[in-house]
């Protein structure tokens, strides 16, 4: 493929946010970060009487993010999405009784078919996409105000003063599809099957790092206590993958991850599915939250080609997309215009980084030299003008421009970001640079390395541009060292095996955080997760990984933070060539409604789910 044809790609594959199975040893699991840590405290929401906030509980500092601004073409210098500091913000009160309009039939494109139906072993959003309507999580993302943590199955909660003891009350009315009531027990017992040790829990492993053990006090109160002061740990438990499970069928050893045996709570029940085509939910009559949800149905179509899918919605097929799905940035923007009187995008913050992982316990990728020669080499201002239309960032370790990663003025005074506007070195700079480290890692010329019986495949799955990214990487790695990559395309399960298991020598990977806290990206992507496929571990960096989680002063913990990325960006850090950072986007028609108006994106890709806040307006 040529530069010409990437920097012009139309045709974009199917997205999955790689994840493994993540046995938590700090944040058990998952993936995302961005945003503020946060000391939480109850909001109320739902229907019926607002809940009492607990006195001496100060509100949850979430991190709001601004929208960006389009950009049509590609521009001199890059636009990334501005992110603000955290800040403290108010209690918000949110009912729906007597809001918005009944029935109708929403139909959405999603990403691929999901293979789980087990919310607690799902570890990508095409999991989430179809499982989360059916079951609630304690607390929940505002879904028209989603920086704010509320209640979902609770109608309050309270943190003991020292910080490691939340109390919840959970709703009373609210019942399992076989009649059974949903109380503290199912409460207490999803939070520990999801940090059960040894269990495979890709993205509730997340609760692993800080969550000791939840506990009934009463049918309809629960105690979880924290193995220490957590900021993150509020919004970890408001992603929707940590969902309440029946337990009397779960223990009763009725497989939940078989569609035909779900019981569902939630807002909407199962009604039908066709493997590979569409799964289909019909609206729950006996949910607790008074007026909700508002379709009769909902349906998730799994359409893969992004041709198929642009003329879905141009015939009407489909009313909006999951945040996930096989249609490139350029046809999006495209199609934006073409149905600009009855359609728009609405873009997430920057929310997934893209990275090309090198398997650090084998030779020569243990000698972290030859993988920062190869970085030099990388072309960040090509790759950030062939993707994204300016609309996406350029690699970097953490999330640029959030309130704990550097701005983009500061990643261009770095070795790696020769060439980028800013910058005071040039391209040429940096792989001569590159050039001598391999040199000294003993491959001289670089090109001897393809030489190495572990070197050069380079692994990758059909996600997203994988399939154009790497093409283009392997061809900067040719022209600027003259090193032979040898490109290996697989099916999606096998990269992720292959990822989880250790088995290649490099690996096209990203990470879509859940919250925007470093206690998910980081952690998952750096730290000691069975998620850092890589196996690196840094003794010195995982004490301040270590120190941050448990500092609730969001200036201190910064500190600890910059401190931390520059260990990755300065000469022997990072075991990845990290490539680029990317919002993702919601196509939504202009009748899809919601209390704030139009509709709100969510903060990440694995939040604000359960569709049950939507609404039809002609």
């Amino acid at each position: 493929m040529t530069l010409k044809s990437l920097l012009a790609t139309k045709n974009i594959l199917v997205l999955l946010i790689i994840c493994a199975f993540v046995v938590g040893v700090a944040c058990g699991g998952a993936e995302e970060a961005d945003e503020a840590p946060a000391t939480e405290a109850p909001a109320a929401g739902g229907s019926g009487p607002a809940p009492t906030a607990a006195p001496g509980v100060t509100q949850a500092a979430q991190q709001a993010e601004a929208t960006p601004t389009p950009v049509r073409a590609a521009t001199p210098t890059p636009t990334p999405l501005a992110q603000a500091t955290p800040t403290p913000i108010a209690t918000a009160v949110v009912t729906f009784a007597g809001i918005g309009v009944q029935g109708g039939h929403a139909r959405f494109l999603t990403t691929e078919y999901p293979e789980l139906w087990d919310p607690h072993l799902m570890g990508t959003i095409v999991g989430l996409e179809g499982g989360s309507p059916l079951y609630n999580q304690v607390v929940e993302f505002n879904p028209v105000s989603p920086d704010i943590i509320i209640p979902d199955l609770s109608e309050s909660w309270e943190r003991s003063d020292d910080g490691v003891t939340y109390t919840f009350k959970i709703r009373q009315g609210g019942k399992w599809q076989d009649g059974e009531d949903i109380t503290a027990e199912d409460v207490a017992f999803s939070i520990n099957r999801m940090i059960e040790p040894g269990e495979p829990r890709p993205r509730v492993g997340l609760l692993r790092t800080s969550t000791d053990f939840a506990e009934v006090i009463d049918d309809y109160t629960v105690q979880v206590n924290l193995k220490f002061p957590s900021g993150s740990f509020l919004g970890f438990l408001a992603v929707d993958f940590m969902k309440v499970v029946p337990e009397h069928v779960v223990t009763s050893g009725v497989d939940i991850n078989v569609h035909d045996n779900i019981v569902a709570g939630g807002p909407y029940r199962p009604v039908e599915t066709v493997r590979g085509n569409f799964w289909r939910h019909e609206k729950n009559p006996d949910y607790f939250k008074e007026g909700r949800p508002f379709f009769d149905q909902i349906t998730g179509h799994n359409i893969t080609d992004p041709g198929t899918s642009v003329a879905a919605f141009r015939t009407g097929a489909l009313d909006y997309t999951t945040p996930v799905v096989p249609i490139s940035v350029e046809a999006i923007v495209a199609l934006e215009e073409e149905l600009s009187d009855s359609h728009k995008i609405f873009w997430q913050p920057m929310n997934t980084g893209l990275q090309m992982g090198f398997n650090v316990e084998n030779p020569p990728w243990n000698d972290l030299r030859v993988i920062r020669g190869l970085r030099l080499a990388t072309d960040q201002q090509e790759i950030w003008q062939a993707f994204g239309l300016g609309r996406y960032s350029y690699g970097s370790p953490f999330p640029p421009n959030s309130w704990y990663g550097h701005t983009t003025e500061e990643l261009a005074q770095f070795p790696g970001f020769g060439g980028i506007p800013g910058s005071t070195r040039t391209k040429e700079q940096d792989i001569q640079d590159g050039i001598a480290l391999l040199a000294e890692a003993g491959f001289d010329p670089p090109s001897t390395l393809a030489d190495h019986p572990n070197c050069c495949d380079l692994l990758t799955g059909p996600f997203i541009w994988f399939p154009d990214m790497v093409q283009l990487w392997a061809a900067q790695m040719q022209r600027n060292l003259d090193l032979q990559i040898d490109i290996v395309s697989v099916d999606g399960p096998t990269a992720i095996n292959a990822g989880a298991a250790g088995d290649y020598q490099i690996l096209m990977t990203g990470y879509g955080f859940n919250i925007a806290d470093p206690d998910d990206y980081v952690v998952n992507v750096y730290g000691p997760t069975s998620r850092n496929w890589t196996r690196w571990r840094d003794d010195a960096f995982l004490e301040l990984l270590d120190q941050q989680s448990r500092e609730l002063d969001t200036e201190k913990r910064k500190e600890l933070l910059r401190e931390m990325e520059l260990m990755l960006l300065e000469p022997g850090g990072s075991p990845y060539v990290e490539l680029q950072w990317f919002p993702s986007w919601y196509f939504v028609h202009n009748k899809v409604r919601t209390e704030a108006g139009e509709f709100v994106p969510a903060q990440s890709i694995q939040t604000v789910h359960k569709q049950e806040h939507l609404w039809f307006e002609e």
